[in-house]
C-alpha cells in the first residue's frame, strides 16, 4: 500500500494558499458547525501532500501530518518551507502507531486510513472534536470512463456508512453535509497517463502506459489534455 501511494505522489495535487470553491465550502461548513482551529493541536490522518494540512497549520497552534507515504510527506515538507509554515510536523506512520497520542482535533479527508472498528475507535479517542470527509460516490472522470473502470470500483460510500453506524452505536451526535464538485484538470499528456495508470491500477485494471496513451491521445490539444471530474463527498463533524 505504501508503494502505490508513493507512486501517486508524482501526480497528486499540491498545497495552494488559494482555496478552490470546494475547499472553501468545506471550511465554511466547519465554521457553521462551530469548529475553531485557533490555538488547537490538530492531527491530520492521511495528510498526503498537505493540501489541507497546511491550511490547518495556518489556522491552528500545531499540526501533525500523518501518512504512510514518505514521498507524499516530502512534498508536504517542501510546500511548508516554500510558504514559510513552521508549526507542522510529519509522521510516516499508520493510525495504530499514534493511538496513545492526544490532540484537540482529529482530521481526516479522502483517506482510506480507517478500515476497522478498531481504527474508528482510535480516531474517536485521539481528540474531543473530529472532522471526517470521504467519498460518497465514486469519482467520475470522462477519461477513466474510456476504460470502463467504474464497474471495478469498490463501494466508495462504505467508510462513511461504517462511521455513521459506529457513531449511532455509541449514541454520538454528529452534523453532516454532502458536497459536490465538478471541475476540469489539465495536465501534460505524460502526466495524465501517469495519473490514469494509478487510478486504473488501484481499481484492479492492468493497462500499459502505451495502451493508456493510445486511448486518450486523440483528446489532447498539443501536449496537454483535460479531464472532466465529478466529485461527491460527505463531511461528518462530531
Amino acid at each position: 500500500m505504501r508503494e502505490i501511494w508513493n507512486k501517486k505522489s508524482k501526480t497528486y495535487p499540491k498545497f495552494s494558499p488559494i482555496m478552490r470553491p470546494f475547499e472553501a465550502e468545506f471550511f465554511a461548513f466547519l465554521d457553521e458547525c462551530g469548529v475553531s482551529f485557533a490555538d488547537k493541536s490538530v492531527i491530520d490522518i492521511g495528510a498526503g501532500t498537505g493540501v489541507y494540512s497546511l491550511h490547518l497549520a495556518k489556522m491552528s497552534k500545531s499540526v501533525l501530518a500523518l501518512d504512510i507515504s514518505d514521498s507524499m510527506l516530502e512534498i508536504l515538507s517542501l510546500s511548508a518551507k516554500e510558504h514559510n509554515i513552521t508549526n507542522i510536523q510529519t509522521a510516516n506512520n499508520q493510525i495504530t502507531d499514534i493511538k496513545d497520542r492526544k490532540f484537540d482535533i482529529a482530521f481526516l479527508t479522502m483517506s482510506p486510513a480507517l478500515r476497522s472498528d478498531e481504527d474508528f475507535e482510535i480516531f474517536y479517542n485521539l481528540a474531543s472534536k473530529h472532522i471526517y470527509m470521504n467519498w460518497l460516490k465514486p469519482r467520475k472522470s470522462n477519461l477513466l470512463e474510456l476504460f470502463n473502470s467504474n464497474s471495478n470500483r469498490p463501494d466508495m460510500s462504505a467508510p462513511i456508512a461504517k462511521l455513521e453506524e459506529f457513531l449511532k452505536t455509541k449514541n454520538i451526535k454528529f452534523k453532516s453535509k454532502i458536497i459536490n464538485e465538478n471541475r476540469t484538470a489539465t495536465r501534460s499528456l505524460d502526466d495524465m497517463v501517469e495519473n490514469l495508470a494509478w487510478h486504473l491500477e488501484i481499481s484492479g485494471q492492468n493497462y500499459t502506459k502505451d495502451e493508456i496513451k493510445n486511448k486518450i491521445i486523440n483528446l489532447a490539444k498539443g501536449d496537454e489534455i483535460s479531464e472532466s471530474i465529478a466529485t461527491c463527498v460527505k463531511v461528518i463533524v462530531f
